[in-house]
């Protein structure tokens, strides 16, 4: 009877305690709790932001391929494109690249 009254008393409720505090030191500082949500969160974040900038840059692309489509051919793209590739340039020529000259545009 003393045996059975210790276990309910004291052994049981320092057992439970004890798990208790077990769960949550591994709840707050596991490899799968809230630090590592918060580290998953911040990863997910940067992740976003640089699949937003190719998001962007394949628009652009999609734009610029756009232009040299044989249906729709911009003659100044070509000139700029044969003038890059080749090198090309007549003497007295000032040359600016199209990422330049947009960054200019959006200044």
């Amino acid at each position: 009877m003393l045996r059975l009254r210790f276990l309910f008393d004291i052994a049981f409720p320092a057992l439970v305690m004890c798990l208790t505090a077990i769960l949550l030191y591994s709840a707050v500082v596991s490899d799968t709790g809230y630090r590592a949500l918060s580290s998953l969160e911040k990863e997910a974040a940067e992740k976003q932001a640089q699949l937003d900038e190719l998001h962007a840059r394949r628009i652009e692309l999609e734009k610029r391929a756009d232009l040299l489509n044989s249906k729709s051919l911009d003659p100044d793209l070509l000139d700029e494109r044969i003038r890059a590739v080749l090198g090309y340039s007549r003497e007295g020529d000032v040359v600016i690249s199209r990422r330049e000259l947009d960054r200019l545009l959006a200044e």
